[in-house]
């Protein structure tokens, strides 16, 4: 699920595991994912994440112009 695009693009991709209020899927891993000029949401597997979840993390990544 693509969460955002920048005006910049990450000069190669980049990830890290955030944490969330779900209670669905205890013990699967969550990413902040970076690549080209996307942010997306990604799990360690399929999984639906119901309404009025919270995510938060943060993720570092070398970029370059558009």
């Amino acid at each position: 699920m693509t969460l955002a695009s920048m005006d910049v693009r990450a000069a190669s991709e980049g990830f890290n595991m955030f944490a969330d209020n779900s209670g669905a899927g205890q013990g699967q891993d969550r990413y902040l994912y970076v690549a080209g000029n996307k942010v997306s949401f990604r799990t360690s597997y399929d999984v639906n994440i119901p309404g009025n979840v919270w995510h938060v993390g943060s993720v570092s990544f070398p970029v370059t112009t558009v």
